[in-house]
């Protein structure tokens, strides 16, 4: 769990770095008067015009404005409130069993309720490589195991309006199993995963994705020996996952 909250705050930080500030211009009238927006026509012209929040635009002779300047604007956006959604993300599978980085391709389609609640359903491909197949202690040599997991994905946003959103889902489903070794039977089992991120949007519909989380898969596999036992083994693949991905 330590681990979960150490990836998250790097993800935090990763992703307030590429957060662009709006910047905005702030005319200060001689009169007390403040107005925020968007100057127009230069100051040599002898008048100050300037657009505001639902572009209306204000004229002042430049006798009338006791200073000029500007400031950073946490504006909110405009987001979309429910119709379709979609992501597709790419993700590494981190610990447990096994040899090096485990890889996750997947892709969500579905109903978009509320800025707060997505439901969809997903599918992917996850590849593991040597993972152990009988009675955890026996390892074949370039051993890869393809899982192809099918879920039901529940997901939102806590901040839509806002450029970056912190971001989260949970998911449950089955994994469908299948290994390259002609002497091992794989089959897969129970699948599930929860995390959470932030999201960086646009002014547009696109928002980039950048998430930790975990990821559980139970996982059944049978051998024959030369003996004719046939050994039997019961994975449950737990993974710390992090992932980065695009949804609209």
């Amino acid at each position: 769990m330590k681990k979960v909250f150490v990836v998250l705050f790097a993800l935090m930080m990763c992703v307030s770095s590429f957060a662009q500030k709006r910047i905005q211009s702030v005319v200060y009238l001689k009169n007390g008067s403040v107005l925020r927006g968007e100057l127009v026509n230069p100051e040599s012209s002898g008048k100050v015009s300037i657009k505001i929040a639902g572009n209306n635009l204000f004229v002042y002779d430049l006798s009338e404005v006791d200073k000029i300047t500007t400031e950073s604007s946490a504006t909110n956006l405009e987001y979309k409130k429910h119709g379709f959604a979609h992501s597709s993300q790419l993700g590494f599978l981190i610990g447990g069993e096994g040899d090096g980085i485990g890889l996750d391709l997947h892709t969500v389609n579905g109903y978009k309720f509320s800025p707060y609640t997505n439901v969809g359903v997903g599918v992917g491909v996850q590849f593991y490589w040597n993972l152990p197949n009988i009675n955890y202690w026996y390892y074949t040599p370039s051993n890869t195991t393809r899982i192809i997991p099918i879920f039901a994905n529940f997901s939102g946003d806590l901040l839509p309006a806002k450029h970056i959103t912190p971001h989260y889902y949970a998911r449950v489903g089955y994994g469908i199993a299948s290994n390259n070794n002609e002497y091992v039977d794989t089959k897969g089992g129970l699948m599930f995963g929860l995390g959470g991120g932030f999201k960086l949007r646009g002014n547009g519909p696109l928002s980039w994705i950048l998430g930790v989380g975990y990821n559980f898969q139970k996982l059944y596999s049978e051998s024959s020996q030369w003996e004719g036992n046939l050994n039997k083994t019961e994975l449950s693949i737990r993974r710390l996952v992090i992932t980065t991905g695009i949804s609209f």
